[in-house]
């Protein structure tokens, strides 16, 4: 079919980004003065209502009803003459909500509010509550479970965090999951619902950020993310489902990247990510920049899928882990597949985000393989195991600059066997002897020092700093402890620094990061500790991680 767009706006450039094989013959508008846009020429109603050439009219916009309006009165017929773009959305997904079936959301919550702010329109007719408190939520009727009399009329979205006895109580009544009911996280991990987060998002960040274009994380089972995965809050595909050039060049993937590209940034953190720390927005711009597409593979490899590690941290884990047996089997095969598929067109690897590089079998096999040299090598290490002899190991056949990072999180024996817990201070301290001589001579082009603030260490972070300083180290970074399931909400905001709402600091942290030292040393980086912060001046970053690396360690990534 041939088609004309009415609106130039970002909607409408957001929307050809994603269809961009639809055949368009040129746009209509009625307040712009602008005769050409994204290279298709621009003309008034008129011209189209009295020139045939095209089979529909796609209206693009945020506010749809006034264009609505002026096709019907033009005489137009909404589904034949004219349609939305939201109309092609579903197109995207493999899988859809049963024809005839009305949606329904369970739960009024924080759950429920903020799928309701993802502007994610399925034609919800009610919501329902479990202890109906209220009439009305989000402009629809709320409706107590039983109140309803016949289930199979609705189709359910699971919108509550702890759903165990919501979907007893469905089962109970002989609905099944997928052709009856969904949790919300299904929907909403969707491209069409992900494509009405960030096409209908209102935020414009004046930054250019290039991550999601040639960045792939491998983590937990193989699952995928096109940035740190503490900075976004969406999936790809799990890439032992999918051939790479079909993972990274998904649908899925060109709508998170779409999101960078149309500025708004909408599955970032903006409370972790320090790219956006103070950093304000402004409303929607258009722009004749071109948006640009993902590099044809991953160019930078961060991979962190196995939790094998030497130490027993209190933040992380209650016990050691070391794959074996069916774990072990999995981790291998993710590990052929790396090496198979994504080492040949890397050029930046990351090892590792998830359990310790020298003390895992699967990542051995990944820096031994006779593939893996790419230009530039990041470690990310607890430290304890860097020895000259595994350095010698690692390095060979190796010849790309390679970066070091070690998380510590003390500046004392006693404070860090309590939380590194089988670490050995003694043993660390002359590793990163070892990893500052390295630096000095130049075989290492970066080194930085970690220190995740809780509780148990925030009164040995100057030490730490006075520590790196004296190693020579590039940076010394801090970030605040984040909840990976290893303790209650209650547990949580005892160990933690930060106040409930996660940002400002606790009084006890206040006095340690107004020191002296804090604030004037050229080493220390307060990273997701929010206080004290101005917005970041970098405007365009073509990977976080290199831009990261760069700001305190030089020109690392020049060729």
């Amino acid at each position: 079919m041939k088609y004309i767009i009415y609106g130039v706006n970002r909607v409408a450039k957001d929307f050809l980004y994603i269809f961009d094989s639809l055949e368009i013959v040129y746009f209509i508008d009625t307040d712009s003065d602008r005769t050409d846009f994204l290279g298709y020429p621009v003309h008034d109603i008129a011209y189209a209502l009295n020139n045939q050439g095209y089979d529909q009219i796609i209206i693009c916009d945020f506010d749809k009803e006034q264009k609505k309006k002026r096709l019907l009165a033009e005489g137009l017929e909404y589904g034949k003459d004219f349609v939305c773009e939201q109309d092609f959305f579903a197109k995207l997904d493999d899988f859809q909500i049963p024809e005839g079936r009305k949606t329904a959301v369970w739960g009024t919550g924080l759950t429920a509010k903020k799928l309701a702010g993802y502007n994610i329109q399925w034609n919800t007719c009610c919501y329902i509550d479990t202890y109906k408190s209220t009439e009305r939520f989000n402009g629809l009727p709320v409706m107590a479970p039983d109140e309803i009399t016949d289930w199979k009329e609705y189709f359910i979205i699971i919108a509550v965090a702890k759903d165990k006895e919501i979907t007893a109580y469905l089962r109970e009544r002989n609905l099944t999951e997928i052709t009856d009911y969904v949790h919300c996280q299904q929907m909403t991990g969707l491209p069409s619902a992900l494509l009405c987060r960030t096409i209908f998002d209102t935020a414009y960040y004046d930054l250019e950020c290039n991550t999601m274009l040639n960045h792939l994380e491998i983590f937990y089972r193989g699952n995928t993310r096109c940035c740190c995965t503490t900075f976004v809050d969406q999936d790809l595909d799990n890439m032992m489902n999918k051939d790479v050039d079909e993972l990274w060049h998904s649908k899925r993937h060109k709508i998170l990247c779409l999101s960078t590209e149309n500025r708004t940034y909408s599955f970032c953190d903006k409370t972790m990510c320090p790219l956006f720390v103070a950093k304000n927005s402004s409303q929607p711009q258009i722009t004749d920049r071109s948006y640009k597409n993902m590099t044809n593979r991953p160019e930078v490899l961060a991979v962190g899928y196995d939790s094998s590690c030497n130490l027993k941290c209190v933040t992380c884990r209650k016990q050691l882990y070391i794959a074996q047996e069916k774990e072990l089997e999995e981790l291998n095969r993710i590990t052929e597949i790396i090496r198979e598929k994504y080492l040949p067109a890397c050029k930046f690897l990351i090892l590792a985000g998830d359990g310790e590089v020298f003390a895992s079998r699967t990542y051995q096999s990944v820096y031994e393989d006779a593939g893996c040299n790419p230009d530039f090598i990041r470690i990310l290490s607890n430290g304890t195991l860097f020895t000259k002899e595994r350095w010698k190991t690692f390095i060979r056949g190796k010849s790309g600059r390679i970066m070091l990072t070690v998380s510590i999180d003390a500046a004392s024996k006693e404070t860090y066997e309590q939380i590194r817990c089988n670490g050995d201070f003694n043993q660390l301290q002359k590793n990163m002897e070892f990893a500052a001589r390295l630096r000095r001579e130049g075989a290492l082009s970066y080194f930085r020092i970690n220190f995740v603030v809780q509780k148990k260490n925030y009164h040995e972070m100057i030490p730490f700093v006075q520590w790196g300083e004296k190693l020579g180290v590039d940076e010394v970074f801090f970030t605040k402890i984040l909840n990976w399931g290893t303790y209650t909400d209650e547990e949580f905001q005892q160990i933690s620094m930060m106040e409930a709402d996660g940002i400002t600091p606790k009084k006890e942290l206040k006095e340690v990061l107004e020191n002296p030292i804090m604030r004037q040393s050229a080493i220390a980086d307060l990273g997701t500790i929010q206080y004290c912060h101005k917005a970041d001046p970098a405007e365009k970053i073509d990977n976080y991680y290199m831009w990261e690396l760069e700001k305190r360690g030089g020109k690392i990534f020049e060729q």
